[in-house]
């Protein structure tokens, strides 16, 4: 299950649900821009690779995607309940924008008719 609106999504990830906020990733196609800075390629080992400068190293993962996120939320079901369990990481709910608080309780929404549908149909089988 994925619900996207705007920067906010819930998914499920790892076998639980958690809402992200998604944001350009500032690294993404600049590896060329900051090898001309200074920044040297490495290779490890395993055949990964990241930029390093001074005392700062960015891993190769980090130029791959368009967009990067962070976790805002979690989202637990509660058999006995028949609801989510929302569980917050530290303040990031609080530090959304407007904008971005108006789509996580959208998507909020969706998510919890969704996942609690889903529990229903395992319950009945």
């Amino acid at each position: 299950m994925r619900i996207r609106i705007d920067n906010i999504e819930c998914r499920n990830s790892y076998g639980r649900y958690e809402i992200v906020k998604w944001y350009p990733n500032k690294y993404y196609g600049s590896e060329e821009s900051m090898i001309e800075e200074g920044y040297e390629r490495i290779v490890y080992d395993n055949g990964g690779w990241a930029l390093r400068k001074d005392c700062f190293t960015i891993h190769g993962s980090c130029f791959v995607n368009e967009e990067s996120c962070y976790t805002i939320a979690t989202l637990k079901w509660d058999a006995d309940e028949y609801c989510n369990e929302l569980v917050s990481v530290g303040p990031l709910l609080l530090d959304l924008s407007k904008e971005d608080r108006d789509a996580f309780f959208e998507v909020y929404r969706y998510a919890e008719d969704r996942i609690k549908q889903e529990n229903l149909e395992e319950d009945e089988d």
